[in-house]
């Protein structure tokens, strides 16, 4: 799908956009969002942003996605400039030097934004999604200064409904207005949204207050090994903050631990043996959330970048 034929679809009599979800903990599947619903979370960011119809919007986003959808939306509510491109991962290139109010990205564009911000243009803030940033590029994008905002949320919310500041350590998010969370038995997060829906998440959470959370792990990617709850995310932060590269923590049964921890992990330019990253391991992470095994390989993704973890080995 093109921006255009979004817009199109946008501007028609319909009352429903026809979404589709990431797929990072299995399969993608397509979904009714209500336009009044996407109408509501667009103007929660025009406020959070203060953005206006003086504004510019830039997406670097498929609109094939819900965050590139949602930032056509936010400049048709505002009436604000929107301009886009072809997602790559050397993004702005040809956006020329027109300052940006609010800029769509995911992180490994911020990469290269970060490498090259003698040749950008002003950017007044970035909002980041579509996967978790590694701790070394979070570190990165706090030393630059920048506006950025990490965001959460999915299709089914119709984007984010929560977010924070990229700072080092991760702050916790603080959901938008017309937003309710809290927990269930589980301490999976339960987002309420204002006169639309509840939605119970796969995300396990801790609530701090009445408008913030931090995100631990997920309900469905919990390791069980020697009888003992391993959160992979939790684990993947550490460690890539350790190696200062992408790391996944997944399992595969076994018949002495129940499930046997596996750390994947994409070598840099000097390639550590297992037995030093185990020990490296062994100094940061509790003793049952050590790996027994190391695969070097790239870190399987989905599409728009987030974490494959379903069936990749």
């Amino acid at each position: 799908m093109t921006y255009e034929e979004f817009l199109k679809q946008w501007r028609d009599t319909g009352t429903d956009v026809q979404c589709r979800t990431s797929g990072s903990t299995g399969t993608p599947k397509s979904i009714l969002l209500p336009k009044t619903e996407m109408s509501k979370s667009a103007l929660r960011t025009v406020r959070h942003f203060g953005l206006d119809r003086f504004s510019h919007l830039h997406s670097c986003i498929s609109p094939d996605f819900i965050g590139g959808k949602m930032m056509a939306v936010r400049a048709e509510e505002t009436g604000a400039r929107l301009t886009w491109e072809t997602p790559s991962n050397r993004p702005l290139m040809q956006a020329g030097q027109d300052a940006i109010d609010l800029l769509a990205v995911v992180p490994s564009q911020m990469e290269y934004i970060l490498s090259h911000m003698d040749m950008m243009p002003e950017i007044r803030a970035i909002i980041i999604g579509g996967s978790a940033i590694p701790a070394a590029l979070r570190r990165r994008i706090e030393e630059s200064g920048l506006n950025a905002w990490e965001t959460y949320g999915m299709t089914e919310t119709a984007s984010h409904i929560a977010l924070r500041r990229v700072t080092d350590p991760p702050s916790p998010f603080r959901v938008l207005d017309g937003i309710s969370t809290g927990v269930d038995g589980e301490s999976r997060l339960v987002i309420e949204m204002e006169g639309w829906q509840k939605i119970v998440t796969n995300d396990i959470v801790r609530i701090i207050g009445q408008r913030e959370f931090v995100v631990t792990g997920r309900y469905d990617n919990v390791i069980i090994s020697g009888g003992i709850k391993i959160h992979p995310e939790q684990a993947e932060e550490i460690l890539e903050a350790t190696f200062g590269v992408p790391v996944l923590i997944t399992s595969v049964p076994d018949n002495k631990w129940g499930e046997r921890v596996i750390m994947i992990i994409e070598d840099g330019e000097d390639r550590a043996s297992d037995t030093k990253i185990i020990s490296r391991c062994k100094e940061c992470l509790p003793k049952a959330w050590v790996p027994k095994e190391i695969l070097h390989q790239n870190v399987p993704t989905t599409e728009n970048g987030k974490k494959k973890r379903k069936n990749i080995l």
